[in-house]
């Protein structure tokens, strides 16, 4: 729907919150973004049906988001003009095929970093809550049966040992978190090549060093083949005794048996946000344990998140239209290194 300087986008937004808000926002200004004589307009399209290529193939931008249906992977062999994927959101591999990304006439962005300081401010919110014994605490102020001197020591951050495996774009916003507590920081991500490696970290060859080397670890990558079920029991073991892991990113990543063997077996403490099975079931041996504190799947979660998302989204809509380059844009080593 490619008329003169007046371009067409869908919306393909199953998520309800995040489809009323964006539909309300582009109610505001006509369902029309205007960047000088070049304008982009909307049309929601209902985001349950599967999708056809036939369908889409009239519209010049797709939004997407949490939940859209996987795109046709013939429309990505589309030639005519230029056209653009613009996700709302991180994870897109089930929605977005990666011939979309390796396509010369497509462009395919997400958020960028736009909630990543949101999702480390949360990762740092749980390694404090563990390294102080939160769970512990409430239980005792709960029962009554118990105060300080009974319980365990807490653990300060300041001067400890802590290994981030994966080292994106949320990783490196906890880094900044967590540099007042002078930590010894050690990273394990194969993808990041030494020319672009920060400096002032320990950079590791493998998980193994990694493990071996911390005494709390938090846990970054997506979820891939490669690390699906990567930090097993083995893994775990070799971390102190009063140890720490941290997982706001993909449950998978972690071994469930090994996870849930850890709990009962060792001292080990877990800040979990992801879980095997969501929502996690009351009768979870994770909930159940003093050494595990656990949060439903937010970390990403804050008021005004959709106006960060849309505001991002926004301006690069904005950049299309106008003939400038997108910001954010997803090549192929981003994607396959991505959940």
């Amino acid at each position: 729907m490619s008329n003169g300087h007046g371009r067409t986008a869908a919306l393909l937004l199953p998520d309800e919150d995040l489809r009323s808000y964006v539909l309300d926002r582009i109610e505001e200004s006509g369902r029309v973004l205007q960047a000088g004589s070049d304008q982009l307009s909307f049309v929601a399209v209902d985001p349950v049906q599967e999708l056809r290529s036939e369908d889409l193939a009239a519209f010049d931008v797709l939004v997407t988001g949490w939940r859209t249906p996987t795109l046709p992977r013939d429309l990505a062999e589309l030639n005519d003009r230029q056209r653009y994927i613009c996700h709302l959101t991180g994870t897109m591999r089930s929605m977005v095929p990666r011939e979309f990304v390796t396509s010369v006439n497509w462009t395919v962005t997400n958020w960028g970093p736009s909630i990543s300081r949101f999702v480390s401010e949360m990762n740092l919110a749980l390694l404090l809550g563990v390294a102080r014994r939160f769970p512990e605490c409430r239980r005792a102020m709960e029962t009554g049966h118990e105060w300080k001197r009974n319980l365990g020591d807490g653990t300060s951050l300041f001067g400890r040992r802590i290994g981030l495996y994966g080292y994106g774009l949320i990783a490196r916003e906890f880094h900044k978190l967590i540099e007042p507590f002078h930590m010894q920081v050690s990273v394990y991500d194969p993808y990041v090549a030494p020319p672009d490696r920060v400096s002032g970290v320990h950079w590791c060859d493998s998980l193994e060093q990694l493990f071996q080397q911390s005494e709390i670890v938090s846990i970054h990558a997506g979820l891939t083949e490669e690390t699906t079920s990567s930090v097993d029991f083995r893994l775990l073991s070799m971390l102190p005794g009063d140890g720490i892991v941290i997982n706001t990113a993909r449950a998978g990543i972690i071994d469930e048996n090994g996870l849930l063997r850890a709990v009962r077996e060792t001292e080990l403490r877990f800040g979990l946000d992801v879980f095997h099975q969501e929502p996690l079931p009351a009768s979870s041996p994770l909930l159940d344990s003093p050494r595990v504190l656990c949060t439903p799947h937010s970390a990403g979660v804050v008021g005004g998140q959709f106006a960060v998302m849309w505001k991002t989204a926004r301006e690069n809509l904005l950049r299309f239209i106008s003939g400038e380059d997108v910001e954010h844009q997803v090549d192929e080593a981003l994607y396959d290194r991505m959940t």
